[in-house]
């Protein structure tokens, strides 16, 4: 062998030595990627989705909300929770009709981790609820509602659930609004409770702890608020300040776009019908077993830059199929909008004629509706079955019940400017109401519809929905009256039967409430 050969062989071979060192060490680097002293994780949270299926306005529909949360999640694969904080499937007759089956549907595709309840998942009653958690490839985790037959958590949910990621364990504890005590049709949620949020969490923190997970977040139905100088308010908030060991909280229930800190816990909520997806980033230091960093943030999702997942846009358009012979269905024409508000503190068109209706429908003298029954407005134009389940999505049946002029008083008084649950629609009176004064005192006169005053001993014929009947919004007052009768009749189906009946109807609104200092509102009366 010769100089040249001889050196020629040395540099391959130690080319070919020095190349598989550079590869094993690759391969060990990479090996240590997924045990690192420091890993990122990120939580990616929806909230009050209320079946927004479809494309709509400002709302991107889910075969776009599917696609963003697998492209985030692509971007940490081994690091990513996948979670929704409730009110996912009451809201629109897309999931009205098949009772929030296609939603998760949806939900099963995009491979979620976990979800907690909103007082609208109780809508439909526990059976219900009950079909959807059997249909749903991912545990919903609830710790405060409560069996009053057992005192015991619920046994159709997890209290909480221990997810692991880069070797990190992460427990996630669900915990519901205690509004759905009144938010949600009594009836429904005859045998549950709901535990106090923070004194729940404060309990499963220490249990959590001592099955050795490292990071704790509470997925939340509860309402938080963002000011304009980004200042964080509400429920949510709260569990965050008053429970220790807790590394973030995601919010719902308030339909807000929040995200920020408290007390360097991040709290998250990322508006309503898919407009928007909820990240929070969390550093962990795995040696000191400390959270380094976390930090919340929302994307709001443009329905014209997004991709579309293919597969969950044929899967809306079979259930769009499967509603069409009822959904598209016209039952009359308006020439007039009927808008509704439910955050305006006033009479609303569509509560105006809504009431009317229900009052001539039924014979009464009186008629009441809760605002937050009714659920949107409706455009001017063909009115289908669509709209109106849209508009009244809970199924409510009518109840008749005779009470003393005295007693209609009091649901005025808790019903008329009532922020905990809205404005309170009515006909069949006409209000002069003092802004100014306390609750309980505020009603200056009331008139009936002949133009004589309320009296207090006389006897009404009162027309509600059931969810009133049973105190719902705590509308007790009405188990006070006489005669209180189910009719069994769906509101929905009156007013789709006055509609067919009437074919065109040119509604606007009047002027039977009137806000004003109490001398005006003496003259009004």
């Amino acid at each position: 062998m010769n100089r040249i050969s001889f050196c020629r062989k040395w540099m391959m071979s130690t080319v070919l030595m020095f190349t598989m060192l550079l590869i094993s060490g690759q391969a060990m680097a990479e090996g240590r990627g997924e045990n690192q002293d420091v890993v990122q994780l990120q939580i990616l949270s929806i909230n009050d989705f209320h079946g927004a299926l479809t494309e709509s306005g400002k709302n991107p529909g889910a075969a776009k909300m599917a696609a963003y949360i697998e492209k985030a999640r692509d971007q940490n694969p081994k690091g990513s929770i996948v979670v929704s904080a409730g009110d996912m499937f009451q809201g629109s007759p897309d999931s009205n009709l098949l009772y929030g089956k296609t939603v998760v549907d949806v939900m099963n595709y995009t491979h979620f981790d976990a979800m907690t309840l909103g007082n609208h998942e109780f809508d439909w009653g526990i059976d219900v609820l009950k079909q959807r958690i059997q249909q749903s490839a991912f545990p919903y985790i609830c710790a405060n509602v409560i069996d009053k037959r057992t005192g015991k958590p619920a046994d159709f949910v997890k209290p909480y659930i221990v997810l692991e990621r880069k070797g990190v364990k992460i427990g996630i504890i669900g915990i519901a609004t205690p509004e759905t005590a009144y938010k949600t049709n009594p009836k429904m949620i005859e045998n549950y409770t709901f535990a106090d949020p923070i004194a729940t969490v404060n309990k499963l923190v220490p249990v959590l702890k001592k099955q050795g997970v490292q990071i704790i977040i509470a997925l939340t139905h509860l309402g938080s608020e963002m000011d304009s100088q980004g200042n964080l308010h509400g429920d949510a908030v709260q569990l965050a300040q008053e429970v220790d060991g807790l590394d973030a909280v995601i919010s719902g229930h308030s339909h807000q776009e929040v995200f920020g800190q408290v007390h360097s816990v991040p709290v998250v909520q990322a508006y309503y019908n898919g407009r928007a997806v909820g990240k929070i980033d969390i550093t962990y230091n795995k040696r000191n077993r400390k959270v380094e960093t976390a930090v919340a943030s929302v994307t709001t999702l443009s329905s014209m830059d997004q991709l579309t997942d293919q597969q969950v846009k044929a899967m809306i358009e079979d259930s769009q199929k499967e509603i069409a012979p009822v959904k598209n269905i016209v039952v009359g024409h308006t020439l007039n909008a009927l808008p509704h508000d439910r955050n305006e503190m006033a009479q609303t068109t569509l509560g105006q004629w809504v009431t009317d209706t229900l009052r001539q429908t039924a014979g009464a003298d009186i008629a009441f509706q809760n605002t937050g029954g009714l659920r949107t407005g409706i455009m001017s134009g063909d009115i289908t079955m669509g709209n109106l389940y849209e508009v009244m999505p809970f199924d409510n049946t009518l109840f008749t019940v005779e009470m003393t002029g005295a007693q209609v008083m009091q649901v005025l008084e808790y019903g008329i400017g009532n922020k905990k649950i809205g404005m309170l629609q009515y006909s069949g009176l006409k209000i002069a109401y003092e802004t100014l004064s306390p609750a309980g005192v505020r009603i200056a006169a009331v008139m009936a519809t002949d133009g004589t005053l309320l009296q207090s001993e006389k006897k009404y014929k009162v027309v509600i929905n059931d969810f009133m009947a049973v105190g719902g919004d705590g509308f007790t007052m009405f188990r006070e009256g006489t005669n209180l009768h189910d009719t069994g009749i769906p509101v929905r189906d009156i007013i789709a039967e006055a509609l067919r009946k009437q074919q065109v109807i040119d509604f606007l609104p009047d002027d039977r409430w009137q806000a004003a200092p109490s001398s005006e509102l003496q003259d009004a009366a």
